[in-house]
């Protein structure tokens, strides 16, 4: 297996996106956004009442929805490739740190992009996202092999009881 999204140093393991994995979701989320837009402004104008009134609504919805993706996945990719780093006992991402042996456990979290959520053992809760860059077997990969021999005992528990034995999904 091929490993495009894991940089491995010898003081830091990165996960980062590929190129073509961030053309492809930069040009979904711009094909989106441009659907919503032709809906809203070529569609609805030239509409009936009540057809109007849902291409309009379905437009703005849309917009709204690809086009903070797409802004999004633009900033995301213009700050740089890493999208988080394990360094030195600590899971780094854009904004947040956290040492790996104060988290109590790791799952993943959101529904349209993809995020890591680290809780640690005072109950903070650390966002690691993904923007659904890299897929969660590599992360979960990463995981399994570089953050969970250096955990405590609970986050060891918790990811044996939520991945299994191998970090892959059950």
């Amino acid at each position: 297996m091929e490993e495009n999204n894991i940089k491995i140093t010898d003081s830091k393991i990165e996960i980062v996106y590929t190129n073509p994995g961030a053309g492809c979701m930069v040009s979904s989320a711009l094909f989106g956004t441009m659907l919503s837009a032709f809906v809203l402004f070529v569609v609805a104008p030239d509409s009936g009442i009540i057809r109007g009134f849902l291409s309009i609504l379905i437009g703005i919805i849309g917009l709204i929805f690809s086009g903070s993706i797409l802004l999004k996945l633009i900033s995301v990719i213009l700050s740089g490739k890493s999208l988080f780093i394990i360094e030195s006992g600590m899971l780094k991402g854009r904004t947040d740190s956290v040492p790996i042996n104060e988290i109590k456990d790791i799952k993943w979290g959101g529904s349209s992009l993809k995020y890591l959520v680290a809780k640690t053992t005072n109950n903070n809760k650390f966002k690691f996202p993904t923007y659904n860059l890299v897929g969660e077997e590599k992360v979960n990969q990463v995981i399994t092999d570089y953050v969970i021999p250096h955990a405590n005992p609970e986050l060891k528990r918790n990811w044996e009881k939520r991945k299994g034995n191998n970090g892959a999904r059950v």
